[in-house]
């Protein structure tokens, strides 16, 4: 098992180095173009209005963690939100995974067991790409997919197979996971999916924006870039926030409608105007919610 984990960190780096590399040289080919970029102040209140609403939105990803955990036992909001909102940025450590085991952490000595913790932590890890998957579903009809197919050199049916394989591949993770929570209902994970696909709506609706108004685009052929984007620097091990690979899709998938210049300005100001809103998020956690420690008579549930 560990040498599968070392194998799979190792292609990551690589995936995380070739992408790297591949912004690199394009953002030093097109270095004069977008050093020439000089943003209005209409512009600028849009990119900040957008940075605002993504970090309101990452709540709702807090909500998600916090339905996760009372799957497997109660925890209350002052405890859960603070664990998600202020472990945030600790995302952007190599790994990609920091933040996921640091709330896991925040949370012990609570009334969860460490393997509980495990479970939601796993579960999590499946469900929020699985609501950018549900987000790009319903963009399905508003998109070429002919023309996806062709660019990418697979057919329509194999896209469409390889979606079916991951959805029920996510199923049986979940299912396996949750054996003792679901006693064969699916009720209890449809609220967290909910959520997850809710932010992702939201994450889309700001790159489908930014790329409308710096590139031109359509709002599906944006909002599908945006999310294809987030998922792949998503499923990279080692890239930190998904940095490098992210960017590296965006920029080949709107160098198909727009100036390469000016796909890598998307994806660039893409970057600026998440971490922005992460930032605020991190601070509010941090700051305005109150948080209060767990009574020292609270036990762990029973290991599962």
């Amino acid at each position: 098992m560990k040498r599968h984990a070392r194998l799979l960190k190792i292609a990551g780096v690589l995936c995380l180095a070739v992408a790297v590399l591949f912004m690199l040289r394009e953002v030093l080919h097109h270095r004069e173009a977008l050093l020439g970029w000089r943003p209005g102040p209409a512009m600028l209140v849009m990119l900040a209005a957008l940075a605002v609403a993504y970090g309101a939105a990452l709540f709702v990803l807090a909500e998600c963690w916090h339905r996760i955990i009372g799957l497997f036992g109660a925890e209350p909001r002052r405890r859960t939100w603070p664990s998600y909102t202020t472990t945030l940025v600790a995302r952007y450590l190599p790994g990609n995974v920091a933040h996921i085991f640091a709330r896991a952490a925040w949370l012990r000595n609570g009334t969860l067991s460490t393997p509980d913790l495990a479970r939601a932590s796993a579960i999590e890890l499946i469900l929020v790409p699985s609501g950018a998957a549900l987000a790009l579903l319903a963009l399905l009809p508003f998109l070429p997919v002919s023309a996806i197919a062709a660019r990418t050199g697979l057919p329509v049916a194999g896209l469409i197979a390889g979606a079916v394989a991951l959805a029920l591949l996510a199923a049986a993770a979940v299912r396996h996971l949750l054996f003792r929570q679901l006693r064969g209902a699916w009720r209890p994970v449809l609220a967290p999916l909910f959520l997850a696909t809710l932010f992702m709506a939201v994450l889309g609706t700001v790159f489908a924006l930014i790329s409308g108004a710096l590139a031109g685009t359509g709002f599906a052929l944006g909002m599908a870039a945006g999310l294809l984007g987030w998922l792949v620097g998503y499923a990279t091990p080692g890239a930190p926030g998904g940095l490098g690979s992210r960017e590296a899709v965006i920029t080949l998938m709107l160098s198909t409608v727009a100036p390469p210049e000016t796909a890598i300005l998307v994806a660039l100001v893409f970057r600026l105007v998440t971490t922005l809103g992460e930032l605020a998020c991190f601070a509010t956690g941090a700051l305005a919610i109150p948080r209060r420690p767990v009574p020292s008579g609270v036990n762990s549930s029973p290991q599962s």
